[in-house]
């Protein structure tokens, strides 16, 4: 019989659960007081000294503000703006591919956000915008993180929280006030999409500094964004086209075809998918998130094995991957190898405790294994979690 699992996810970074924080949760309230003193407005003129445009920035230490490259590449001087004051700005290090910019404005004197990470974000995990959308200075927004995308070695964020034209260049805290992204507005296929570069690349900013970023010139971002409003749409056949002209233009980038294999697989077209993720790890062999979409390949067309390896690739490279644990899992019950699976879906709850799919996993394979005494101990642990999940679970394992 094969394992019959409740749920198991297959975009890469896609969680079901809920962060379980270590602190207690800011208010909104609290976030706005400890944070909006490090967002400014940053002002864009042209060649003639006249405002031509407008977006936000945040600060990141003494004098160094940071805010997205399209914001600056639409004139040729920058200004910020804070509390009524105005202060000089000049642009510093540009990183145009990840349109992220930093300024130096050495009368500023504003103090700086306290930095967080992106790294270990989850979907679902409340979120704080702060910018100044349509020159509105200091406008909060509240959200969750909609979704997570692998690109370019870290997790682009996709959120609820309003973002508008002005306020690209603006923070996204977490419910700490700590910073985790820089926000961007993007408009494609008639959608508004909110997303947040990734904390993490500031670090990264000086030693990547490029140019001015030239205008029109698309990069792995641009087509990214692209991508994902298509997917967002599920819209398969044209999220296959776009990234086949993706990958035509950057042969050499993994995203691309990562992209590709999520459209292949979406359109149940499995052996190109497997194809377009292999290309994707020739090129970026430690792409976690990739193997992670392989091995589920693997396990859709009843290859188990072959899942436990790519599975076990993607561990390797990142232990902490609740997915790649959870998806582990799952296929070693394809296997009836529920020793293992109980072990493996042990460790995605290690990380996600919260996460009820995972639990209703662990009972099935403690079901399997005979074990019925743990059977019922996970069914009350369902019952906190998710009381919907918890009735399917009790008339699927403990009801006659």
């Amino acid at each position: 019989m094969r394992f019959q699992y409740f749920y198991s996810v297959i975009t890469a970074g896609v969680s079901l659960a809920l962060l379980s924080s270590l602190a207690a949760a800011k208010t909104p309230e609290q976030i706005f007081e400890q944070v909006s003193p490090s967002v400014v407005v940053v002002d864009i003129f042209d060649a003639k000294n006249k405002v031509i445009g407008q977006g936000s920035g945040v600060v990141i230490s003494t004098g160094q503000v940071i805010t997205n490259c399209h914001v600056v590449k639409r004139g040729k001087s920058q200004r910020v703006r804070q509390s009524g004051s105005k202060f000089s700005a000049t642009l510093q290090y540009s990183d145009p591919s990840r349109d992220l910019c930093q300024l130096n404005v050495p009368d500023l004197q504003a103090p700086p956000a306290v930095l967080g990470t992106a790294k270990k974000l989850k979907v679902g995990q409340r979120v704080y915008a702060i910018g100044a959308p349509e020159d509105l200075e200091l406008t909060l927004s509240e959200g969750l993180i909609s979704s997570l995308r692998p690109h370019d070695g870290a997790e682009y964020i996709q959120t609820s929280a309003a973002i508008s034209l002005g306020s690209s260049g603006g923070g996204l805290f977490n419910d700490q006030g700590q910073l985790i992204g820089i926000t961007t507005f993007y408009h494609a296929d008639g959608q508004n999409l909110n997303f947040a570069l990734p904390v993490d690349w500031i670090g990264e900013l000086p030693k990547r500094a490029q140019g001015v970023p030239e205008a029109g010139k698309k990069n792995g971002l641009a087509w990214l964004n692209r991508v994902v409003a298509l997917e967002d749409k599920q819209n398969w056949s044209g999220m296959l086209k776009l990234s086949q002209k993706w990958v035509k233009s950057e042969p050499e980038s993994a995203d691309a075809w990562f992209s590709l294999g999520i459209a292949h697989k979406n359109l149940q077209q499995y052996e190109k998918a497997i194809k377009a993720y292999r290309r994707a790890l020739r090129i970026q062999p430690e792409y976690a998130d990739a193997w992670n979409n392989l091995g589920n390949i693997h396990n859709n067309i009843k290859q188990h094995s072959q899942a436990i390896q790519a599975y076990q690739e993607a561990l390797r490279i990142d232990p902490e991957h609740a997915s790649a644990w959870n998806n582990l899992g799952i296929a070693h019950g394809n296997l009836k190898q529920y020793k293992q699976a109980i072990s493996a879906f042990r460790e995605a709850i290690r990380i996600e405790p919260e996460n009820a799919s995972v639990w209703y996993n662990l009972g099935e394979a403690y079901f399997r294994n005979g074990q019925q005494d743990k059977v019922l101990e996970t069914y009350q642990t369902l019952r906190k979690l998710d009381f919907k999940i918890a009735n399917v679970y009790s008339n699927a394992f403990i009801l006659p």
